[in-house]
């Protein structure tokens, strides 16, 4: 917690405020920004104007919680600082800035996705087709043409390709196509597919492709055959199931996709227990557009707003019942939950995302295939990058900007939403008007705004649910602070690396798809570690030797700590110690030395590779020490695989950094220790926020950079999970990067849970000095030598490590003491001092 200046004056910017469910939320739209807090935050948030001190706050705030200045002042520092962290407040003005556009920010297009309609031939006729393809619709162009173009499009930076239409599964060189993107490139592929095909000679190749490179979004539309096949044609949701079925035996990761019409919105709410069954991952509905065969059913086929919000919220809840992805909220996690200040602004289209239509032609989106006012050009007699970068209709796209919607100008949530969907505001507007416009109004405008607000309230909740009801930290909270426990899967990166403020609309990263990756990177990093030592990953750390004599040489070369926790735990024999991210065990190995022969040592580690070293060397550790204590388990830091309250120690050495969710690392280390448990953990730390660019760069997440927190951030998290006592046992300089100083800390600290209600027994502490008086985390004041009675919790924590040297305890008499109204323990008899 950063101590302030009683006289310091913060100010917060202009907030757009909403409450659910007992929770407060405050948005700045002009950055983006926002956060959740509980009531007492709420108040002190709104109590900053500018020329309110800290001291007035904490008058204001004690006034209106009836609490004694000093436990107010301690919660309004706390609270100020975790809301200066999260940039939702400044000790300088706000200065908002007039946004100018998208183009001012994204000087260059830089192609990501190429869009592929393999063919408009399908061997189904959906009422609501958008590009109205058939049997008899067009077969595509010929495969030689489409590879010459995937070969200029990988040169001009693709990363990932669509196959759509039509159905691609129509073309019977389909599966030559594939490998030539999937093996011949090496790139991902997402096959848009109604999956009916799937026998005979396809399902043979089928069975060949990669699992890794080939995704399945498989479109249906109805969880009954009387539903889907009066839209997609007879006997076909039997087939689709099936084929989705038999690609999920194959081990490739699907998505069940459904258009929402008028006829359909009523049973798609069983969509997510359909997915389970069928083995797929995720969910995805999809909004119809003004364009193709839907419009020969008129208005009526498009369900309204309030409708579609309620289908959301019926479908995310079969979605976490049933343990499904539901992609719209997934995908919207990564923007409300995204770095702080970037700023979205419509779609990707023409910018980082283009279409082959099964003509040769060029289109802005896939969405926009074969419509002949936004023909951008035959690729097939020029090359895609002139058309691409000059073309009429991709610098009108690119020209675009939520900028010029002036009805979005002063909405708070215009850079979560980006503004809305091109592709949907272009064909509404035609519908009105006859002239399509990507600026013009979102008819789904406010069905993005309900998700958002949801996806936020999902957010602060879940936050608010793993507090530590038990740990005595009593300031108010920020439950959710946005970018807090995020993951960037990069798709923003060129904004970033161009150090701007900027990004487009994505659709193609999903939270969990990130996350994992994000994990599978560390773990490939350290695996290699774990083949081939590398000497800079370690920091300076000097070992006694004796802790080492027993352990073999090739667990000693793949260190890669950046402290000595073991060395400095003043370990006891017969305790039980868990060490996380232990690697090659140098750190349970010494441990098991200390603790003796009957103590117990878990190490806990993600990567095999380290844990068949840690486990290849137990052998003759144990022999040299004569006995075995030592046992390692794969699991994540986030979810500890050890019993809950079983731990005397826990420790760890460079690993919390690598955690993209350390307060819920925190909590999981609170809850394997035992009252009056204690962790050592060393971890580098950063003197100022690591930068946007550094915390996407994958070789800095390695090597403990990229994930690292401030001193203050790392000690006010531990705090916030209920650890007390902290002390930093060292620190010292590692490195400096980019201007960044980063350090190896050390810090120990304790667990002890509150059994209950306040009870007063007339239990008195008397602090010894050597401080004119001193405060705990509670808030509680202890002047020196002065006889201050608590309760019984406060008195346990005391008569325990590290306050029991500081403080002489006085057992009751006969007398109860009660507590006020006010917080304040009254005086047990005339003369006495109450507690706090």
């Amino acid at each position: 917690m950063k101590i302030f200046d009683e006289k310091a004056v913060f100010f917060a910017p202009k907030t757009a405020r909403f409450e659910k469910n007992d929770i407060y939320f405050f948005v700045d739209g002009a950055s983006p920004n926002w956060i959740s807090t509980d009531g007492r935050g709420a108040f002190i948030l709104s109590s900053i104007d500018g020329q309110n001190a800290i001291s007035d706050l904490a008058s204001l705030y004690a006034r209106a919680y009836h609490l004694e200045g000093s436990k107010a002042l301690l919660h309004v520092n706390a609270f100020l600082s975790e809301a200066l962290r999260s940039q939702m407040i400044s000790l300088q003005p706000f200065q908002e800035q007039v946004y100018s556009g998208r183009e001012f920010y994204l000087k260059a297009p830089l192609l990501k996705e190429f869009w592929i309609h393999t063919n408009n031939s399908c061997n189904l006729t959906c009422t609501h087709c958008l590009v109205s393809s058939s049997p008899l619709g067009d077969p595509g162009i010929p495969g030689d043409q489409i590879k010459k173009i995937i070969d200029e499009t990988e040169r001009l930076g693709v990363i990932r390709y669509y196959f759509t239409g039509g159905e691609p599964f129509v073309r019977t060189d389909i599966f030559n196509l594939i490998r030539y993107v999937t093996e011949v490139k090496g790139k991902e592929l997402i096959l848009l597919t109604n999956a009916t095909l799937f026998n005979g000679s396809r399902l043979e190749e089928l069975k060949t492709l990669s699992r890794e490179k080939v995704r399945l979004q498989i479109s249906l539309d109805g969880t009954r055959q009387e539903v889907n096949d009066p839209i997609r044609g007879e006997g076909t949701f039997l087939k689709i199931q099936e084929g989705a079925r038999i690609a999920g035996d194959l081990g490739f990761e699907t998505s069940l996709t459904a258009a929402v019409t008028r006829e359909n919105i009523k049973d798609l709410a069983h969509l997510p227990s359909l997915a389970r069954l069928l083995g797929s991952k995720s969910v995805h509905l999809m909004w119809l557009h003004r364009r193709g065969r839907i419009l020969e059913q008129g208005e009526k086929a498009f369900p309204t707003t309030k409708e579609l919000i309620g289908l959301v919220k019926e479908v995310k809840k079969g979605c976490e019942s049933e343990g499904i992805l539901f992609d719209q909220f997934e995908s919207l996690k990564l923007r409300v939950n995204g770095r702080p200040g970037l700023k979205y602004d419509l779609g990707n289209a023409c910018w980082e995302s283009l279409c082959l239509y099964s003509d040769g032609h060029l289109y802005p989106s896939a969405s926009f295939a074969g419509y002949s006012k936004l023909d951008m050009g035959n690729a097939l007699d020029q090359s895609v990058e002139p058309l691409w970068r000059k073309s009429p209709v991709s610098l009108r796209f690119r020209g675009a900007t939520l900028a010029h919607k002036m009805a979005l100008r002063e909405e708070p949530f215009r850079f979560f939403t980006g503004g809305g969907d091109m592709e949907q505001s272009y064909f509404y507007t035609e519908g009105l008007t006859g002239e399509g416009n990507p600026e013009g109004e979102d008819p789904y405008y406010d069905l993005y705004l309900e998700m958002i607000k949801e996806t936020m309230t999902d957010l602060a909740e879940g936050r608010k649910k793993r507090f530590n009801q038990k740990s005595g930290y009593s300031a108010p909270l920020i439950y959710q602070a946005m970018g807090e426990g995020a993951v960037s899967c990069g798709s923003d990166a060129r904004a970033i690396e161009l150090e701007k403020e900027v990004a487009t609309l994505h659709s193609n990263c999903v939270l969990s798809f990130n996350v994992e990756k994000t994990r599978e990177m560390v773990q490939s990093f350290y695996g290699k570690a774990a083949e081939e030592p590398q000497k800079e990953l370690c920091c300076p750390v000097n070992y006694d030797a004796a802790d080492l004599s027993h352990i073999p040489k090739e667990v000693l070369e793949r260190f890669y700590g950046c402290g000595s926790p073991m060395s400095l735990a003043l370990l006891k024999p017969g305790e039980t110690v868990v060490d996380l991210g232990s690697g090659g065990g140098i750190d349970c190995f010494i441990a098991a030395k200390k603790t003796g022969q009957e103590g117990r040592v878990i190490g806990v580690d993600m990567t095999d590779s380290m844990l068949a070293v840690a486990n290849r060397n137990k052998e003759p550790v144990a022999g040299n020490l004569g006995f075995d204590v030592v046992e390692f388990r794969k699991g994540y830091l986030e979810s500890i695989p050890v019993e809950s309250q079983t731990v005397d120690l826990l420790t760890s050495n460079c690993v919390i950094n690598l955690s993209p969710d350390k307060k819920k690392v925190f909590a999981e280390m609170w809850r394997v220790l035992k009252d009056h448990g204690r962790i050592v953990l060393s971890d580098i730390i950063a003197e100022d926020p690591v930068t946007a660019r550094l915390a996407l760069n994958p070789q800095l997440w390695g090597e403990c950079i990229s994930g690292s927190l401030t001193q203050e951030a790392f000690l006010a998290f531990l705090e916030q999970a209920g650890f007390y006592g902290l002390e930093i046992l060292n620190k010292t300089f590692w490195k400096e990067v980019e201007g960044n100083p980063f350090y190896s800390l050390t810090v120990k600290g304790y667990k002890f849970e509150k059994k209950g209600e306040c009870s007063f027994t007339g239990q008195k502490a008397v602090y010894l000095g050597p401080f004119k008086g001193v405060m705990d985390e509670e808030g509680h004041f202890f002047p020196r030598n002065e006889m201050v009675e608590v309760c019984t919790d406060t008195a346990a924590k005391l008569k325990n490590k590290p306050y029991q040297a500081s403080f002489l305890m006085i057992e009751p008499e006969t007398a109860r003491t009660e507590v006020g109204a006010s917080g304040r323990c009254l005086p047990s008899g005339e003369g006495e001092s109450p507690c706090c």
